[in-house]
This record gives C-alpha cells, structure tokens and sequence, in this order.
C-alpha cells in the first residue's frame, strides 16, 4: 500500500547498512520522515543525501551520543512513531567458549543489548500514544544457535528485552515487536559465510554464490518492517519470524 506511513516519523539505528538501510528507503517510500541513525558516518551521509533525510552519527552505546541524538529529532520533528533497533554487530564466530574473549563477547552485548535499551529509554518521551518500537533480534538465538556465542546470547537478550517492554507499555498504546530475520544478505552475515567457507576448505566464490541463492534479502525483511510501523499492524503482537 503506497503511503502506509505517511506522516509518521521514525528513527532507525543501524540506519547506514544491512537491514537498517534497507528499512530506511522502505519507510521513505512509504511516506515516513525517516532519522538515520549509525556510528557510520560514511555510509549514513551517503544514505541521507540519497533519501534527503537527516543523518544523526551516534553511537547506540554512549548514551550521551543517543541524548543528542533524540535531542535533535525533538527540536526538529517533536515526536517520533516508531523506532527501529536495528543496530548490530558479530564477534567471535566459530569460537568455543574457551577461545571467545571476554572483550568481544561484552562488545556485542553493548550493541545489541545495551544499545537498544539505551535507544528506547530516550525515545519514550516523544512517543506519541500509537509509537511503535521495532526491536530486531535474529532467528540464532531465539529460535536456534548461532555461530557465535556472543550473538546468540545478546539475541536472545534482546528477545527478553523486547518482551518486557511490551509488558510495560502497553498500557500506555505502545505497540513492541521483535523481528527474528533468517538468514539474509547482508554484509555481516556473508563476513561469516566467508569466515566458514575458509575453515571448510570451500571455495570462497562457490559458498557465496550458494548464500546468495538460498538467503533472503534486506528488502525483504524491510517490507515487514514498514508494516508493522503502519496502523494496518495494530492487532499484531510478540515475535514474528522471517526467512
């Protein structure tokens, strides 16, 4: 449906790449004023003059980076719609627990735990009272393993997160969803794809070809995300899962 998100506004974080830019071009297409959010401030500035939307280079893991983000959308929009975490990062795939250091497993929680904790705690206050808050979790973790420790134990984490906040604003008409995406072609996932490809004596060429046949696409999972912005979401609740 053309315009499914007109007049909304909506923050993604991890804005710049992957499934977070894919999101990004959906809810413009979609009508929505779009915040890009994302430590990348290469490839955010380069989305946001495509998109003629603002960029905001900020870091989900400091929380004064966040402050000033939300600061900026309030003195420029006042309120926001929706939120989409989909900022995130893997570490230490393939290790065992004795191999992963303990300086990439916290690494990990601090983005796609802590990040997105930080990133509700300050959007809450320019909610409108139908806001939607988008939390992007991942199919390892949550449904299954994952390649790496660190990644399936923040998934999850952020799983639990995301349930307990539906808990808590739901009285107030705040609408939380996680989104659990399969496998999908985004950079961090062929990065594995190629770390994999390696250890089994694969063709490098010959297992990305494969992945790119059989995985999903960012765009894909972004126009699951651009309606569960939309008003035509409303009766949808808890988890959903994608290919």
């Amino acid at each position: 449906m053309p315009d499914q998100l007109s007049g909304k506004t909506v923050l993604i974080t991890g804005g710049a790449q992957g499934i977070g830019a894919a999101a990004a071009r959906r809810c413009v297409e979609q009508g929505a004023q779009v915040y890009i959010g994302d430590v990348n401030a290469e490839r955010g500035e380069a989305l946001a003059r495509e998109l003629a939307m603002p960029f905001l280079p900020f870091d989900v893991c400091d929380e004064q980076q966040i402050k000033a983000g939300i600061a900026y959308i309030q003195a420029h929009s006042g309120r926001l719609d929706g939120v989409v975490c989909a900022a995130g990062i893997l570490r230490g795939a393939f290790q065992t627990a004795e191999q992963l250091g303990l300086d990439d497993f916290l690494a990990v929680q601090r983005v796609n735990v802590t990040g997105v904790f930080l990133t509700v705690k300050h959007s809450l206050p320019l909610f409108n009272e139908r806001a939607v808050v988008l939390i992007i979790a991942s199919g390892a973790g949550v449904l299954g393993p994952s390649s790496s420790l660190a990644y399936a134990a923040s998934k999850g984490g952020a799983n639990g997160l995301s349930m307990t906040l539906a808990a808590q604003l739901e009285e107030r008409g705040i609408r939380v969803n996680t989104l659990a995406p399969g496998n999908i072609l985004t950079e961090m996932k062929l990065s594995v794809e190629r770390l994999n490809a390696q250890r089994q004596n694969i063709a490098v060429e010959t297992a990305l070809a494969k992945a790119e046949q059989a995985y999903g696409t960012p765009e894909g999972v972004a126009r699951i995300i651009s309606f569960l912005l939309s008003e035509d979401a409303d009766y949808v609740r808890g988890i959903l899962y994608t290919r």
